[in-house]
């Protein structure tokens, strides 16, 4: 068979797998006759019966003498080797289920496996370990993700034989397979910084043969990188929060635990005035009582006249000192003959405290 036979026949098998994960079939499951199949593909006859001999093989259809070919339903076909049929539709959301099955099985792999090799292994195949992870790590700086793929199978299949445990060997090559099912897709999202940091990190355990170490920390670094292309191939369906939902409701309890703040010392704009035109005098003295004037400033207030800050004497007795900081107890402009008195009246050091 041609190159360009081959290429033919997999492009078919490709397209008729994607009907089978789509849905396009009969309900019954069954294709038409190859002449049918062949009208529909725009290809011979021999490209329509080598496709289906492939997917026959692959245990995707169902071929028997005298009868229709036939899908097999999903459920019942689908191995890893078949995990691209179930990622045709990344909106299915079994597709994004599969897939976190498909990333966790890699992970608690690759975890048993480094965890074997530190515990049996040899120094010189630790080291060669260490460099096929400074190779991967070295890909996920600036490779593409495909370059990258390649490396951290390779791991895979270096740590399978360095445990000396050739079931998981060929556990491995059935993994790399499923992936490069779906590989269009999933690909590019392979790379990044994620990838690169486990990958050094690992480089650390094999070299310190801590078992502890890999088990506890590398299986979250790796969901890392798996949520990633997971929530690139196939996004988690959660309705946006809107923003409110991320202010907390204020209740009881958040305003006991909030500072107490007073009306009169809130933040304002400085160049809006302090208190509003015409405010009387009980608002004032208010603020006298519960702040000592000192938190009483704003530009309208420096800007009152000297005249108008000026402290008549009180009974004929000398003014008491001024406090450091406190000019001839000016009270910042908001004094006043009643407030004064007032306030001494409530505290007669209030004026000398500032």
């Amino acid at each position: 068979m041609g190159m360009e036979r081959r290429g033919l026949v997999a492009y078919v098998e490709a397209q008729i797998e994607r009907d089978i994960a789509l849905g396009r079939l009969h309900p019954s499951g069954q294709f038409g006759s190859e002449a049918k199949l062949a009208r529909r593909y725009e290809v011979c006859r021999g490209t329509i019966r080598e496709a289906l001999r492939r997917l026959a093989a692959r245990g995707l259809v169902v071929q028997r003498p005298g009868r229709k070919t036939r899908a097999v339903a999903l459920d019942e076909s689908l191995t890893l080797e078949n995990l691209g049929l179930a990622l045709h539709d990344a909106s299915n959301p079994d597709a994004r289920w599969l897939l976190e099955g498909y990333f966790s099985l890699k992970r608690q792999v690759l975890v048993e496996l480094l965890a074997d090799c530190c515990a049996r292994a040899s120094d010189l195949d630790l080291d060669r370990l260490g460099s096929t992870c400074y190779q991967l790590q070295d890909a996920a700086r600036w490779e593409s993700g495909e370059v990258c793929a390649q490396a951290e199978f390779e791991l895979l299949r270096h740590a399978a034989r360095v445990a000396a445990r050739p079931g998981h060997v060929l556990l491995v090559q059935s993994l790399q397979r499923a992936f490069l099912g779906g590989a269009a897709q999933l690909l590019p999202l392979m790379g990044g910084e994620a990838l690169r940091e486990w990958a050094f990190r690992v480089m650390a355990i094999l070299n310190e043969r801590d078992v502890q170490a890999l088990q506890h920390e590398l299986p979250a670094l790796l969901k890392v990188r798996d949520e990633r292309v997971l929530n690139a191939f196939a996004p988690a369906s959660q309705e946006k929060a809107s923003p409110e939902a991320h202010v907390p409701p204020v209740t009881s309890a958040t305003q006991d635990s909030a500072p107490k703040t007073h009306p009169c010392t809130e933040e304002r704009d400085p160049g809006a005035p302090t208190s509003a035109p015409g405010q009387d005098a009980s608002q004032t003295h208010h603020c006298v009582e519960e702040h000592r004037f000192d938190d009483l400033v704003s530009t309208a207030e420096q800007d009152t006249a000297p005249e108008d800050r000026l402290v008549k004497p009180n009974s004929g007795q000398p003014p008491p000192p001024a406090a450091p900081g406190c000019s001839t107890c000016e009270f910042r402009g908001e004094c006043t003959e009643k407030s004064v008195a007032d306030a001494a009246l409530e505290d007669p050091f209030d004026c000398r405290s500032g």
